[in-house]
C-alpha cells in the first residue's frame, strides 16, 4: 500500500511539473514573441521615418512644397500620400552624380538620385529587400518589412487566443485540485468558483495586439524601373528653365555635402 502511495505521489509530482511546464512555457513564449514583436515594430518605424527624411530631400531638390507636389503628380502619384512631419532633417545621398557638362544635366542627375533613394525605400519597407546570407549557404532572406509584420501580428493574436482558451489559469487551479485526495473530499472541486473564476482568467489573460491601432502608413510602389524616368527629365527642364539660378546655387550646396 506504501509502495502504491509513493508511486501515486510520484506520478501526482510529474503531472504537475507537465503543466507547470507547459503552463508557465506557453506563457514565456508569448512574452518572448511580444517583446520581440515590439523591437520590430521599432525597427520599421525607423524605417517610415528613413522615408520621409527621403520625402524631404526630394522636396528640398524640387524647391519647396510647389515644386515637390508637381514632381508627384507627374510620376502619377498623389502627394498626400507622402506627406511627412514639418522639420524633418533631409536624407544625405550617399552617390554622387557623374559628371555633367551643364548645370541642367547634373540638376536631372540630382533630383533622379533623390526620387531612385525614395523609391528604394519605399519598396523596402513595404515588400523588404531579398539578400542571400553567406553564413547559411547563401539562403534567400527577406528584410523586415510592412506585409510581413502585419502577417505576424495576426499569427501573434491566433497564439495569445490559443494561449487564453487551452491555458485558463482556473481550469490549471482545478486540476491541481482534483489531484488531492482530501480536498476532493473535503470540497466540490471547482479550482475556484463563479465570477471568481473569470475574474482569475481576465487579470492574467493576454492582450491581443490591436492591428488597426498599429499605424504604420502604406505607400504605393514607386516606378523605378528606368534609371533615369521621363517625367524626372521633364520636371527638371521646367524648373530650371524658371529657376537658373538657384538650380546653381542648389547644386553648389549639394556638392559641397555630398
Amino acid at each position: 500500500m506504501a509502495a502504491f502511495k509513493d508511486l501515486s505521489n510520484a506520478l501526482t509530482d510529474e503531472f504537475l511539473n507537465d503543466m507547470a511546464n507547459n503552463f508557465f512555457g506557453a506563457r514565456k513564449d508569448i512574452d518572448d514573441i511580444l517583446e520581440y514583436f515590439e523591437s520590430l515594430s521599432g525597427k520599421l518605424l525607423e524605417q517610415v521615418e528613413d522615408i520621409h527624411k527621403s520625402c524631404a530631400l526630394l522636396q528640398l531638390v524640387c524647391f519647396g512644397e510647389e515644386g515637390y507636389n508637381d514632381f508627384l503628380k507627374r510620376a502619377d502619384i498623389n502627394p498626400s500620400i507622402f506627406n511627412f512631419p514639418n522639420k524633418t532633417e533631409p536624407a544625405v545621398l550617399t552617390d554622387k552624380p557623374s559628371f555633367s557638362i551643364t548645370n541642367k544635366g547634373e540638376y536631372i542627375k540630382w533630383v533622379s538620385l533623390a526620387y531612385h533613394q525614395l523609391a528604394y525605400r519605399v519598396e523596402k519597407y513595404m515588400h523588404g529587400i531579398v539578400t542571400s546570407d553567406k553564413a547559411d549557404q547563401g539562403r534567400k532572406i527577406r528584410s523586415l518589412n510592412r506585409i510581413d509584420f502585419y502577417l505576424f501580428a495576426e499569427d501573434i493574436n491566433a497564439k495569445i487566443i490559443k494561449v487564453n482558451t487551452n491555458s485558463t489559469p482556473s481550469e490549471v487551479l482545478k486540476f491541481t485540485k482534483s489531484l488531492d485526495p482530501e480536498a476532493v473530499a473535503k470540497q466540490n472541486v471547482t479550482g475556484c468558483v463563479g465570477p471568481e473564476c473569470a475574474l482569475i482568467d481576465n487579470d492574467m489573460a493576454f492582450k491581443t495586439i490591436n492591428i488597426e491601432e498599429l499605424n504604420f502608413p502604406e505607400f504605393p510602389d514607386l516606378p523605378a524601373d528606368e534609371k533615369l524616368p521621363s517625367f524626372v527629365c521633364k520636371f527638371c527642364s521646367k524648373m530650371y528653365a524658371k529657376n537658373k539660378s538657384e538650380v546653381k546655387d542648389l547644386l553648389k550646396k549639394l556638392n559641397t555635402k555630398s
